[in-house]
């Protein structure tokens, strides 16, 4: 007598249900890693943007009315000839770029307070004009920048809080922080 070869209807039902009960695994395990995956790079790039602007950020002066002459006077200090900080005389402090300054001319760290974006996008500034073709390195980054001075009672005007946060696409915001003194 010869005896048939292959699977019965038992064997193929139960090979099927082992195949879908692996390929669920996958799908709930596996595959939303694969989305994760590019979560490092875009961390890195906003590490690496961070700390390019600060550092860009840090270099500048500290103040529009510090003495750019590379003389030892202070704004708000007690340095003969002294005049006071930007917003030290008054009690609404208003930092910010000055009027008709742009990117390329800044050349004290409050300048920078905004929105940054390649290509300018959103009402932000262009994220371009602080890093180099940004439009293509850092595409959906978005950059804020605020400065202001790190004291309660605003009597002390020898230091100013540097707060970047970085945004890129649908990855948790990156922040940075840094001071500035008078100096």
């Amino acid at each position: 007598m010869n005896k048939a070869t292959g699977f019965t209807l038992v064997e193929a039902i139960v090979s099927m249900v082992i195949i879908a009960i692996a390929i669920i695994g996958l799908t709930t395990v596996l595959f939303p890693q694969i989305a994760r995956s590019g979560d490092p790079n875009y961390q890195v790039r906003a590490a690496a943007l961070g700390q390019s602007l600060m550092s860009q950020i840090l270099g500048r002066g500290f103040d529009e009315e510090s003495d750019f002459d590379g003389d030892y006077i202070r704004c708000s200090s007690s340095d003969t000839g002294s005049t006071d900080c930007t917003g030290s005389d008054s009690s609404s402090i208003s930092l910010g770029s000055d009027t008709g300054e742009s990117a390329p001319n800044f050349d004290d760290v409050d300048d920078y307070t905004g929105c940054w974006e390649p290509d300018g996008t959103n009402g932000c500034g262009d994220l371009n004009l602080l890093v180099e073709d940004s439009s293509t390195t850092y595409k959906n980054f978005n950059v804020t920048i605020s400065v202001a001075y790190d004291n309660s009672d605003y009597e002390d005007w020898s230091m100013k809080l540097i707060t970047m946060t970085i945004s890129a696409s649908n990855q948790t915001p990156i922040s940075f922080k840094a001071f500035r003194g008078n100096y």
